[in-house]
């Protein structure tokens, strides 16, 4: 799986957090790696964009989950596309 450094940073956050909703701000933080935070729509984007390589079926999203006004969740793995276990962390 090709993901860029900024969706890599934006997967590895919601998987260490699996299960839980992470906030907009926790996943602006962990895809700006020390450059200024970018906005709610550029994680949109790159949310669809993840759920468009991961997701069985992106427009039914089971694996990163919104939560409305709070954030997103990663759902699990064995909803996803398989992918080796070292392409996931």
């Amino acid at each position: 799986m090709d993901l860029t450094p900024t969706e890599g940073r934006l997967l590895t956050c919601l998987v260490r957090n699996a299960g839980r909703i992470v906030s907009h701000r926790e996943l602006l933080e962990a895809m700006s790696a020390g450059n200024p935070p970018k906005s709610i729509q550029h994680l949109r984007a790159y949310i669809n964009r993840l759920r468009e390589k991961i997701e069985i079926d992106p427009a039914l999203p089971r694996v990163i989950i919104t939560h409305h006004r709070q954030g997103y969740s990663f759902a699990g793995k064995e909803e996803a596309r398989w992918f080796p276990e070292e392409e996931w962390l």
